[in-house]
């Protein structure tokens, strides 16, 4: 039952520079990049696919992660598509990636050695990458002529904005089943959708930052638990999406809080 009002309780008024600098923290721990880096996002269409679950629980993730993709401005794919955002539960997470490693190294793209063993090491219940090329400002990739990459494009030289960026072509995240135990399938989807379609990672959230999808894996067992994308974890993806091409990361960062500010309180993210 609910805790009876006191007559003297304090009224807290969060104030619109509380809520822009809550906004330029929450943005700035989801989007590690140098000052003359640039934050990557998905630039082709998507195809979810999720794997070692049963075949209903299957289809409503994917179901559930092409709804989030569609909903932030993401071209989606026909059913019958060939999986480039994959969602995989295993029942041992450092076993399953060392044979992922041994046996199927591509799945990492042309990461050496070392950027692959340090990937297997990620802690936690989770482990997330993405697999991306650079595109100049058109948008076409640049392909190597040789040893030496070749940008052709119309666009005009600038120091505002990036003659080339990196791009999205694939993202993978493995779940450790154990960690989903009492979590629905919206949670899961919703989760792996946050770390498939940006490259984040939880642990740089402060504890005070707003509810996020993305904590549901390492909160207490008698914690409250969002049941699926938080209004400021939908409204990062929307930002992220919408925000002009060929920004350097700290104005990225900033068209993102601004779609967070402008629209945080609409209500539209997708709902269960």
């Amino acid at each position: 039952a609910p805790a009876a009002a006191q007559d003297d309780a304090p009224i807290v008024v969060i104030g619109q520079r509380d809520i822009e600098q809550q906004i330029e923290s929450f943005v700035g721990a989801l989007t590690p990049a140098s000052p003359r880096g640039q934050i990557a996002r998905f630039e082709t269409t998507v195809c979810p696919g999720a794997f070692g679950m049963a075949d209903a629980e299957r289809s409503a993730v994917q179901d559930r992660v092409r709804a989030v993709a569609k909903g932030v401005g993401l071209d989606v794919a026909a059913a019958d598509c060939k999986p480039n955002l994959v969602v995989i539960v295993t029942a041992d997470k450092a076993a399953f990636l060392k044979a992922l490693g041994k046996d199927h190294g591509y799945m990492f793209g042309d990461r050496t050695p070392t950027q692959v063993r340090k990937i297997l090491a990620q802690p936690g219940p989770a482990t997330a990458w993405q697999i991306q090329t650079m595109v100049n400002a058109d948008g076409r990739a640049i392909i190597n002529e040789g040893d030496m990459p070749i940008n052709r494009t119309t666009r005009n030289p600038s120091r505002i904005t990036a003659a080339a960026r990196p791009a999205f072509m694939a993202a993978v995240i493995v779940v450790e089943g154990k960690a989903l135990e009492g979590l629905s399938t919206t949670q899961l989807a919703d989760y792996a959708a946050m770390r498939a379609l940006a490259r984040i990672e939880p642990a740089r959230i402060d504890a005070g930052a707003p509810a996020t999808i993305l904590r549901i894996l390492d909160a207490a067992p008698d914690s409250e638990v969002p049941v699926t994308l938080t209004q400021w974890d939908f409204r990062f993806l929307k930002g992220l999406y919408s925000s002009p091409n060929n920004l350097y990361a700290p104005s990225q960062r900033t068209e993102i809080g601004r779609v967070m500010e402008q629209e945080l309180d609409d209500g539209d993210a997708p709902r269960r």
